[in-house]
């Protein structure tokens, strides 16, 4: 099991030869031959084959771990070595032992001035794992409470990092501007030099927000910048998630072989660290770009495994694309009903998220369908909603296209 193995690397540094070889033995008579986890469809070769953990086996690791941990471990090892679990947790994908974990971190440092930082780091890692699955509300209070920490302490490396990720909730709900504004004063906080990888996750979001905007050039620069931060440190999930980016505007610019050469490079940098983030982008993007290229049958293939690896990081605002992709491949493929069904899926998941950017490409899909139906009005209607919030967004060509598409429904 790829997740434990991980772990199991560094563990002997936290409890010494003696604990490990203990925690070693006990673990082997608990559970004498850890279950082996079949590879998923293997379809579409190496990627396809990509082997999913099971979380229950990881969660119930984590938890025989910090047990016996905490009876061999000082008070500060021991926070220390749930900190690590918990951001390994994070990094792997395996979110709902995250939260456990770092809930546990927050109660541990509860009286403790001296532990206030980690607790405020334990909570910015709540807000973090709780804003990939969209979960807004709770996300912010968790970020906000860290920040007042933060501030107190005159820790400004953690204020850019709370700010960074207050951008990644608005610019993921479509609000580009609010974005932007928490982006740029995120590097208020910064010295490039001192602190650069986070100045490289800010030039990679501002990349996002411009790639959306269609300003291809000023995001593929933004992009650059970040790869050669990360490339420099050698930081493979960040390059992986980088490459991915720069996969999603050559997809938009219809460059397809120059979207699916980076698609398939974020894969393999992902495969190296095993973070399922950046693979799952890669899958489902594959899957759109096959979508446009009518081949249908490997489009559904790459959507399936997306969907499959959406589910196990609870990724709701990539299932809610998976759905949109699925929604167009029926559309294709002339099957009506399951392509409406996939794209009202996809409208409810969205409209939960508040997610006004994936709504309208959404709704202007549903336009497309109708058209394809002949239920005009119903295209007309849809694709009204669409080009409302282009328009909002500042994204013209988008408006313009679908104002294009009106026109040309009579």
């Amino acid at each position: 099991m790829k997740n434990i193995d991980a772990i199991e690397k560094i563990l002997s540094e936290y409890l010494g030869t003696k604990s490990f070889n203990e925690y070693r033995k006990l673990l082997a008579e608990r559970k004498p031959g850890m279950k082996r986890v079949s590879s998923i469809n293997p379809t579409s070769k190496k990627q396809l084959t990509q082997a999913l953990t099971s979380s229950l086996d990881y969660y119930s690791y984590i938890e025989f771990l910090i047990t016996f941990a905490k009876q061999k471990l000082d008070d500060q090892k021991f926070i220390e070595l749930i900190l690590f679990l918990g951001e390994v947790s994070i990094y792997k994908g395996e979110l709902d032992s995250a939260v456990s974990l770092f809930k546990s971190l927050i109660k541990t440092c509860e009286n403790e001035s001296s532990y206030l930082n980690i607790k405020a780091n334990a909570m910015l890692a709540l807000g973090e794992i709780y804003s990939r699955q969209a979960e807004w509300k709770k996300s912010k209070d968790y970020i906000l409470n860290a920040e007042k920490i933060f501030i107190d302490q005159n820790d400004s490396k953690s204020m850019a990092k709370c700010e960074n990720l207050m951008g990644t909730i608005y610019g993921d709900k479509g609000d580009l501007k609010t974005a932007q504004k928490h982006f740029e004063y995120s590097l208020n906080f910064l010295h490039p030099k001192k602190e650069s990888n986070i100045y490289g996750m800010l030039e990679v979001n501002l990349g996002i927000l411009n790639n959306i905007l269609q300003k291809y050039d000023e995001a593929y620069n933004y992009y650059q910048r970040a790869l050669i931060i990360f490339e420099k440190e050698n930081n493979i999930r960040r390059i992986a998630e980088v490459t991915g980016n720069i996969g999603v505007l050559y997809l938009q610019k219809e460059e397809y072989k120059l979207a699916l050469k980076f698609f398939d490079k974020s894969f393999l940098y992902s495969q190296k660290v095993d973070v399922l983030n950046p693979m799952c982008v890669a899958l489902l993007n594959k899957a759109l770009i096959y979508t446009k290229l009518n081949d249908f049958q490997l489009a559904n293939v790459f959507a399936d495994n997306a969907m499959e690896i959406a589910h196990k990081i609870n990724d709701r605002l990539s299932i809610a694309d998976i759905y949109k992709i699925k929604g167009i491949i029926a559309r294709c493929l002339k099957n009506y009903e399951m392509s409406e069904n996939n794209l009202f899926i996809s409208i409810r998941i969205n409209t939960e998220l508040e997610n006004s950017l994936n709504l309208a490409e959404t709704n202007y899909e549903l336009g497309l369908l109708y058209v394809d139906m002949k239920k005009l009005a119903e295209a007309k209607k849809y694709f009204n909603l669409a080009v409302k919030v282009f328009k909002q967004l500042k994204m013209n060509d988008m408006a313009v296209k679908v104002k294009n598409e009106i026109l040309n429904t009579k």
